[in-house]
């Protein structure tokens, strides 16, 4: 417990720092430099960083090494040297790939007759499994647009899934894992307060764990429905996958960012009929769609 506290001073007292010394700062964007009066730390990812290792840290070696490149890559976006979208995403393509090969993960059975008599090769499971993999991750990047709706939606999954005790299927000890949510949550009240966001080396990397984690319970556990799975994630996926149909469908390139996605409809509406602030509307858009996530 003790180490726990100081980790989160630690936290504290580095985001503070960066954000003195104007280091990997968030300036441009729906979800940045309309929301706040100051540039904000794009920090989130880098303190999950150490957490996330050590909590795989015993037979989960692939699975870290993928982590953590993910990670970096997201951190190069949001350092402005990698900036190119459509590079980024065949990359992230190929380290999912290679992962989900080397890993032999698969997301079966799905219980819908026609997926499951795709995927019942092995290697269309593959490309199932990464195609899922992948639009959980830019989805996640997307609803990342506002104050806390994303980290706010990873904690909301991490504690229903520590509830409902189904972390002992993959071997994580109880403590550890408790002490991962609490670092979560306390993010979550710095992503509030406007402290920090998670960037895209946090939306990469988190999502990509929260995936991993939920097929691996779904794999060690049949008798968990796989619509609990879908219904778990369906805020991401589903602002990813219809983002895509409708640029798609207007002739946009998919990979280029616009302001239509579901969250921001919702921020503006609520900017429009409470007339408050950029923040105030930000948040209140999170809460309600955590709310409803909630539910």
């Amino acid at each position: 417990m003790i180490q726990l506290f100081i980790y989160l001073l630690l936290i504290f007292i580095i985001n503070n720092l960066i954000f003195k010394k104007k280091i990997i700062l968030s300036n441009t964007g729906f979800n940045h430099q309309s929301f706040a009066n100051n540039s904000i730390p794009l920090t989130g990812g880098i303190f999950f960083l150490l957490p996330s290792i050590y909590l795989f840290s015993s037979g989960y070696f692939f699975f870290i090494i993928t982590y953590s490149i993910l990670f970096f890559l997201g951190l190069l976006s949001d350092l402005k040297i990698f900036e190119s979208a459509k590079k980024r995403f065949l990359i992230q393509l190929l380290i999912i790939l290679l992962f989900v090969i080397i890993s032999k993960l698969e997301v079966t059975p799905t219980k819908i007759t026609l997926v499951d008599n795709l995927i019942h090769n092995t290697y269309w499971s593959y490309f199932f499994t990464t195609f899922c993999l992948m639009i959980l991750i830019n989805g996640s990047n997307f609803i990342d647009g506002l104050n806390g709706l994303f980290l706010g939606y990873f904690c909301l999954i991490i504690f229903i899934l520590f509830k409902l005790d189904l972390i002992y299927l993959i071997n994580f000890s109880n403590t550890d894992f408790l002490y991962f949510i609490i670092i979560a949550f306390f993010l979550l009240i710095l992503n509030f307060s406007n402290k920090l966001f998670l960037g895209d080396n946090g939306a990469y990397s988190l999502s990509f764990l929260l995936g991993f984690l939920l097929i691996k319970i779904y794999n060690y556990n049949p008798n968990i429905s796989p619509y609990f799975i879908i219904l778990l994630l369906w805020n991401p996926c589903f602002e990813n996958l219809f983002s895509i149909i409708r640029k798609l469908i207007n002739k946009k390139n998919p990979l280029e960012p616009d302001t239509e996605h579901l969250h921001q409809k919702i921020y503006l509406l609520c900017k429009k009929k409470f007339n408050i602030s950029n923040l105030r509307s930000n948040i209140l858009s999170s809460l309600i769609i955590l709310f409803f996530n909630f539910l």
